[in-house]
């Protein structure tokens, strides 16, 4: 027996971390691989037109993030409240009604095409590449969202392989389909667009694997009007995410109306690359990042802040760690890079270099960003995320690289690093001046002025080390002056419950985590593990009869709820103080 180490968490974490990335490369490998196709395939004024293009892309991701980034954080919080209903309507209202506004964006996008192709090209050469790509891209929106949008539930639900399976065959299908249609069929850049429609068309026929599970916890259920408090909580809870995209929006939009009239298409042709770059480093980023924002929205439903801040501690260390490797290849290898995505002439390669070299200091930075940015998100705290994604995604970053392209344009692709930094200190200062006022310890903003006491422990799956947690809790609650019975019940419950999660949820050794608060009105007790599915509300052993040490625990505690969440067995006793 141990203070909290962390393990359970951990093993979550990196469980998730495969599939989530897997899910991250789905919504950034199809620009990537478009890219990569268009460039070699067609030349840089494709290439470029496709980055024109990237303000469409934003739009889409601003539905597609706040419904199903939205929906399922909520939902997360839903099921670490032990609501099932609540989760399954979130779901409900995520999924079908995400893809109902989706729908109506194609429809609307595609009436609009030939003014939007005008728009963002200026009316110069790279209008018609620019309009042949807008239509197939906005039809690809409601593929992606249900897609990749199911697949964030899917991983949740613990079913990693079909989590993976997902974006890999829409992208294989893609990346195949993008030679078929462009030098095959000769339909140009609108091929590399129809291609992203058909991969995620047909990826998406393996849903039915998970509509038809019985593994999955969550369902489409029937909502009504008197639900639409969940469904503002839902475009509340994804609004963060959202304003991301809304500002990659319009900066996208005024960045590339600055660069076309000041650097003209050879300055188009390398932001191009430089933010194709930055999609491969942003889907480790956007990955590891997304990753800790259900586990994180589960443990701040629990009310267990201690494991929120160990989550995101631990997934800033693997965002970095993964941030510097991108980087340190972009430093190394920045022609490479470049030429992976479009042959470029010497002296445009001279100058793409260097561009990549500067710009590529923002990745790390990025790595801070995104996860603080999905913490915030994760545990409710609107303001701060999206004051957050207001200052990194547009405040900042539009003035600045304006500046620099009149002053200085050499240096301009300084300006992304420095956006990212001047956000990160603004939005920590911001949030440390409003703890001060609500009397919190930090910018995180996680303490509970309601708790007076925690004992927060791990145990093995042990018989012996069951027994040693009750004398701790035991003795804990008499030197906090909780009296002899309820101390008592409270010991009785922690040694029953471990001993029956290490002989039925477990095979072989493995981690209990134990946490007593102590609040201002009970004492709640909570066992989590990440055994087999194992209830002991209402557990019966192999012979068909009732548990005896778990029918005392359920007879002598009140309030005692089971709850299966991001596939631990989450079991909590509440007793009120006397």
């Amino acid at each position: 027996m141990t203070k909290r180490k962390g393990t359970l968490l951990r093993k979550k974490y990196n469980e998730y971390l495969i599939s989530t990335l897997a899910m991250s490369a789905s919504l950034y490998l199809a620009a990537i691989v478009d890219n990569i196709m268009v460039g070699n395939f067609l030349g840089a004024d494709a290439l470029a037109a496709l980055n024109l293009t990237f303000p469409i892309v934003f739009i889409k991701n601003i539905v597609f993030c706040i419904f199903i980034f939205g929906g399922n954080t909520l939902a997360a919080i839903f099921k670490g409240k032990r609501d099932n209903l609540s989760a399954d309507k979130s779901f409900t209202f995520s999924v079908l009604y995400g893809m109902a506004a989706s729908t109506l964006l194609v429809i609307v996008g595609i009436l609009l095409t030939q003014p939007t192709a005008m728009l963002l090209s200026q009316g110069g050469q790279l209008y018609q590449p620019t309009y042949d790509y807008i239509v197939p891209l906005w039809v690809s929106g409601p593929f992606v969202l249900l897609n990749s949008g199911v697949a964030t539930y899917v991983r949740t639900d613990g079913m990693k392989k079909l989590a993976i399976a997902l974006p890999i065959v829409s992208n294989a299908i893609n990346l195949a389909l993008d030679y078929v249609y462009m030098q095959i069929f000769g339909w140009g850049v609108a091929g590399a667009g129809w291609a992203t429609v058909t991969g995620y068309a047909v990826g998406s026929l393996l849903l039915i694997f998970y509509f038809t599970s019985k593994q999955r916890s969550v369902r489409f259920v029937k909502v009504g009007f008197r639900d639409f408090k969940i469904l503002l909580n839902v475009l509340k809870t994804g609004l963060p995410t959202a304003l991301t995209q809304a500002c990659n929006f319009g900066r996208t939009l005024c960045i590339n109306f600055i660069i076309l009239s000041t650097a003209g298409t050879v300055g188009m042709q390398i932001v191009s690359i430089c933010l194709s770059a930055l999609n491969v480093a942003l889907i480790f980023i956007n990955g590891s990042s997304t990753t800790l924002m259900p586990i994180c929205g589960a443990l701040f439903g629990e009310r267990d802040n201690h494991g929120v801040r160990y989550v995101l501690r631990f997934s800033l260390i693997i965002t970095e760690i993964m941030a510097f490797i991108v980087f340190a290849a972009f430093e190394l290898f920045p022609v490479e890079v470049g030429r992976l995505f479009v042959a470029l002439p010497d002296d445009t390669s001279a100058q793409l270099a260097y561009a990549l070299r500067i710009f590529s200091l923002c990745i790390p930075i990025c790595g801070i960003s995104y996860n603080l940015c999905a913490f915030y998100q994760s545990t409710k705290q609107s303001f701060a995320a999206s004051l957050f994604t207001i200052l990194e995604g547009f405040v900042f970053i539009v003035p600045l690289i304006y500046l620099f392209a009149k002053t200085n344009p050499t240096m301009m692709w300084l300006s992304f690093a420095l956006a990212e930094i001047a956000a990160v200190l603004v939005t920590v200062i911001a949030m440390q001046i409003i703890a001060k006022k609500k009397k919190r310890s930090s910018f995180l903003m996680l303490d509970s002025a309601a708790q007076n006491g925690v004992l927060d422990m791990t145990i093995d799956n042990q018989t012996e080390t069951a027994v040693a947690a009750a004398k701790s809790v035991r003795q804990f609650c008499l030197d906090n002056g909780i009296d002899e019975q309820t101390a008592g019940i409270l010991a009785v419950s922690t040694e029953e419950l471990g001993v029956n999660a290490a002989k039925y949820a477990y095979k072989g050794k493995n981690d209990i985590d134990i946490c007593l608060r102590i609040l201002e009105d009970s004492i709640v007790l909570r066992f989590r593990d990440n055994g087999v599915n194992f209830n002991p509300t209402e557990y019966i052993d192999d012979s068909g009869k009732e548990i005896t040490g778990l029918k005392l625990v359920r007879t002598l505690t009140p309030d005692i709820s089971y709850s299966r969440v991001l596939g631990f067995n989450v079991t909590v006793v509440s007793i009120a103080k006397s």
